[in-house]
């Protein structure tokens, strides 16, 4: 994206906020990338060798148990990933760059998507290590499907949090209020955008009243400049 971009329209309706996650590439790639996936599982289901079994049970359990740890640590381990010098070379992530980006000003639409890159790395590694646990194709695509599902709705959801549409149910209103904690009391916690199991696991899911706020929120405690940062991204 070029150019600042902000999401400040006071009660964005759910159908203007969906039309403007579709307008940008990320969604865009992620719907393809699903909709290719759950083709090439319907196309095995003609095939002898891609009839559903026991096997696609469980690597769909296996996901969805996975999934909310993969997200936390994905959160901490690389997001919230503080620049290393090894070897006397400066060992950062671009992710994680523009993850400080999103933190100094939530609003700006520019950061609050995955960077494509690292989304499709992402992806093709989750691929690959799934196709070496899975026993049969039909299986790996079935995981697969749910992979790209579970990408998609995390990036949905996330987009939407950081826009002006104001929660209804009771689910995304805990959601909204925990990821918005999460980027202005205190960045330690509430690490999970789609669910909160790997934080109530993992002892990331304090009350709200017993967290002081954190001085470093919007920082994540790195001084650089927001002009200096953003030349990584043009």
């Amino acid at each position: 994206m070029s150019g600042p971009r902000y999401q400040r329209e006071r009660d964005l309706s759910l159908a203007r906020a969906a039309a403007s996650f579709v307008r940008e590439l990320q969604p865009r790639f992620l719907i393809l990338h699903f909709l290719a996936w759950l083709g090439y599982r319907l196309y095995l289901l003609g095939q002898d060798q891609g009839q559903g079994s026991a096997w696609d049970l469980a690597m769909i359990a296996l996901v969805l148990a996975a999934h909310p740890f993969i997200e936390w640590l994905i959160h901490v381990a690389i997001l919230h990933h503080r620049p290393r010098t090894v070897a006397g070379l400066r060992w950062d992530y671009h992710a994680a760059r523009y993850h400080r980006l999103h933190h100094r000003d939530p609003w700006d639409l520019r950061f609050v998507l995955m960077p494509l890159p690292a989304m499709i790395f992402g992806l093709s590694a989750g691929a690959v290590g799934l196709w070496l646990v899975t026993p049969t194709t039909g299986s790996w695509a079935t995981a697969m499907v749910v992979v790209a599902g579970a990408a998609l709705a995390y990036e949905w959801v996330h987009f939407l949090i950081h826009t002006s549409y104001r929660p209804s149910g009771a689910f995304y209103r805990r959601l909204w209020r925990l990821h918005r904690l999460h980027h202005y009391k205190n960045e330690n916690y509430w690490l999970g955008v789609t669910h909160h199991v790997a934080d109530r696991v993992l002892g990331t899911y304090p009350d709200p009243d017993e967290v002081p706020a954190s001085k470093t929120a919007r920082t994540l405690g790195l001084e650089e400049s927001l002009g200096d940062s953003a030349g990584h991204h043009q």
